[in-house]
């Protein structure tokens, strides 16, 4: 083959996306850097399934340039993690270098552009990394192109290069070289390439070898990362200034991150920034990034990342899992919400959440029982129309920001089993509601005497207090001791802030 087809583009996504699928647990199990979270397999797994998909619903003569452009897009869109951000710039990169007639010399060129578009969508390119071995790759390409090598003979040779030089590109990076594993986007991106390289072979159907991966019994203990703790991903449209000068959107929205936390990555492509960042500021994060139509916003507690499998591969010990996703409008309690192990939608006031949205949230659990908690993100007829094959979705009925509280608070005590959902409905169902607009010790006080005296099958236990400026420490303190003097049996928990809504909404169950 001496011109890269849209056959070979198209074998090159499908392979790519059966190769990771059963490496990417072995890749999970060398994940110790940025963050030692077990998950760069299966996030690139995630990111490379968005863009088969893209490359599937293709007209059957598109050109190659075309299929692999949607192949990059459909990865931007779709990327998890810092390692799935990379590969996702990666593979646009690649699809912008090609000509319409593409050989061993511009695909050649189109893997330097690529390993270059990697390097400048991290703010701290790390040595020792994918990045690495992104260069490596190019150089050899390069060189086997210049010695006048076809397309499968340049791309077979590049592989291979990159293959014996892993082990010494590890342990440039003193995290991997003290862990003694391989960097595990590194492996990653290997093995997408050898897939482009035998697609481009002729082999079909494409088999990519993974013995050189280690075994998957290899697994890292999740730890936390010094640059915060949770995770960040949002999508942004690329947009002009509000004085109408045309700004720098992907330099901007790093600079912005950069400031907030680390790992950050900012990718783009068709008018659209894919944002990456771990930080202990979520809300600042996206406020952030408001230079655009802001939507997908996802955050969550690093260590309750993908750890140990997703749903399209399954867990390593077969065991069933639950996860939980939660939407909300109030950016400012997405870290309360994800502390507890839930993976948060924000909504954002410029774009709905979309069917689209909740479906990536529900995979981002990797669990097969995922409780969905509508609140005051997603709308029911969106909760209800997600739909991914195997894996079991749980709507429960909890369309305001106190529901979604209680609903959270529920599963965090049973934890996320079928227990724990039972516990849920149970709590949302006894839920007595009561919303207090103004913000007086004497309104809060009697709005609690009011739901107490309402007359309910048993006894109340608990109150949730959902505020839109939980800082007024007096009215707080005022709501403590009346509970205190006159209703010592309710256990009160303070939600919040909001930012929006009543000054407080109570929940009694």
């Amino acid at each position: 083959m001496d011109l890269l087809e849209a056959a070979a583009v198209r074998a090159w996504a499908v392979a790519a996306r059966v190769a990771l699928e059963v490496a990417a647990d072995r890749i999970d199990a060398v994940n110790v850097f940025p963050v030692a979270d077990s998950d760069t397999g299966t996030n690139v797994l995630l990111t490379v399934v968005g863009g088969a998909d893209a490359v599937a619903v293709l007209p059957a003569d598109a050109v190659a340039r075309d299929v692999a452009r949607a192949f990059g897009r459909g990865a931007l869109l779709a990327a998890r993690g810092n390692a799935g951000v990379i590969v996702s710039q990666y593979l646009t990169g690649f699809a912008r270098a090609l000509p319409a007639r593409a050989g061993a010399p511009e695909v050649a060129h189109a893997l330097t552009v690529a390993a270059r578009a990697a390097r400048e969508a991290t703010v701290e390119p790390q040595e020792g990394t994918v990045l690495t071995l992104a260069d490596v790759l190019a150089v050899a390409a390069t060189t086997a192109a210049d010695a006048g090598a076809d397309l499968p003979t340049v791309l077979t040779e590049a592989v291979a290069e990159a293959l014996r030089a892993l082990g010494r590109i590890s342990a440039l990076h003193p995290v991997l070289r003290a862990a003694r594993v391989l960097d595990a986007g590194a492996c990653a991106l290997l093995v997408v390439l050898d897939a482009l390289a035998r697609a481009v072979g002729d082999e079909r159907p494409v088999h990519v070898p993974l013995d050189w991966l280690p075994s998957a019994a290899a697994h890292h203990r999740s730890v936390e990362s010094a640059g915060g703790a949770y995770e960040v991903m949002l999508l942004v449209s690329d947009d002009r200034a509000g004085d109408g000068a045309v700004i720098d959107t992907g330099a901007e929205l790093r600079a912005r991150m950069g400031g907030l936390g680390d790992s950050v990555a900012v990718v783009g492509g068709d008018g659209w920034w894919h944002v990456h960042v771990h930080t202990d500021q979520p809300a600042a994060a996206i406020a952030a990034a408001a230079l655009g139509r802001r939507e997908q916003v996802l955050v969550r507690l690093l260590a309750g990342a993908h750890a140990g499998g997703s749903a399209l591969h399954g867990r390593a010990d077969g065991r069933e899992r639950w996860g939980v996703v939660v939407c909300t409008a109030a950016a400012s309690l997405a870290t309360w919400y994800a502390a507890s192990g839930a993976v948060v939608l924000v909504r954002c006031p410029e774009a709905p959440i979309r069917a689209g949205h909740l479906e990536r949230a529900v995979t981002d659990t990797g669990a097969t029982h995922v409780v969905l908690l509508p609140g005051t993100g997603a709308g029911a007829q969106e909760a209800t129309a997600v739909s991914i094959p195997g894996v079991v979705v749980e709507v429960l009925d909890a369309a305001d920001e106190v529901r979604a509280a209680v609903g959270s608070l529920a599963l965090a005590g049973e934890g996320p089993t079928s227990e724990g959902c039972a516990a849920a409905q149970a709590a949302l169902a006894r839920l007595d509601v009561h919303a207090v607009d103004i913000a007086s010790a004497r309104a809060v006080t009697d709005a609690v005497d009011a739901l107490v005296r309402t007359p309910r099958p048993t006894a109340a236990e608990s109150l949730t207090v959902l505020g839109r400026d939980t800082s007024d420490g007096e009215l707080l303190d005022a709501l403590v001791a009346h509970l205190a003097a006159h209703h010592p049996s309710l256990e009160a928990t303070v939600v919040g802030p909001t930012g929006h809504g009543p000054a407080l909404v109570l929940g009694l169950d």
